[in-house]
């Protein structure tokens, strides 16, 4: 681990937040505050791994470089990391971070992204971190973008500006839980807008909660080159199995 990575570790573990597991709400010991998880969710939480796809990020086999989808079809994204596959315990906590007013949930999460790819952060060198945006009126209700407290709580520890207002959400697309990849595709065309003409970024890293099927990283990729940008990278919270 380099000086930059364990910097940016140290200073994590001093602010982090919540005292409690963030799984099971299981109040934490000293020795587990660092990770966010409580001794029996630590063994169940699944980290993407060292197997997993050079382009999306999903986990693959051991012999594999990149998964069927991304052998199939191009993306607008150059590539994209995951931290968690989106399983057990991981559902649990994401719930909670989207839908329980559980933002405090963003810097463990940055902690393990530091932790797994802060060496790939620095060698990017990203001009800005760019959240997904979510349709107004659902933001509203929520109370928040998770994604954006995601990207906000990675701002702080990197020093890598947030720029949230370059591409808006145009409407409020069904709920895509159920839908395979081309139908996700489908609802989100002309879901995002570029907010503005002449994009004066060159690289940019994408942050949201869940990768799926990639189809919502994809269009807000394709937005942003649209607008000027030339390289797109993507980093998610979890990932599920294609």
């Amino acid at each position: 681990m380099n000086h930059f990575t364990k910097g940016i570790i140290d200073s994590i573990v001093e602010l982090l937040y919540p005292n409690k597991c963030i799984s099971c709400d299981k109040v934490l010991l000293k020795i587990e505050k660092e990770i966010g998880f409580c001794k029996n969710c630590a063994k169940k939480i699944k980290l993407v791994g060292p197997h997993y796809c050079l382009k999306c990020g999903v986990p693959v086999n051991n012999n594999e470089e990149y998964c069927k989808s991304c052998n199939s079809t191009s993306n607008f994204f150059i590539q994209n990391k995951a931290i968690f596959r989106y399983t057990g315990e991981m559902k649990n906590a994401m719930y909670r971070f989207k839908y329980a007013n559980r933002r405090c949930y963003g810097k463990v999460f940055v902690y393990h992204a530091i932790k797994n790819y802060g060496s790939w952060i620095k060698e990017k060198g990203f001009d800005v971190i760019v959240p997904v945006p979510m349709y107004d009126k659902k933001e509203k209700k929520r109370g928040y973008n998770q994604a954006k407290v995601f990207a906000d709580a990675l701002s702080e520890v990197t020093n890598i500006p947030v720029a949230d207002g370059i591409v808006g959400r145009n409407v409020d697309t069904v709920a895509m839980k159920q839908l395979n990849r081309l139908k996700r595709t489908k609802n989100l065309l002309k879901a995002f807008t570029i907010l503005k003409n002449d994009v004066q970024f060159r690289k940019v890293l994408i942050v949201d909660d869940i990768y799926t099927t990639g189809s919502t990283l994809n269009e807000v990729a394709r937005v942003l080159k649209d607008g000027g940008v030339k390289e797109v990278y993507g980093l998610c919270i979890c990932i599920g199995q294609l």
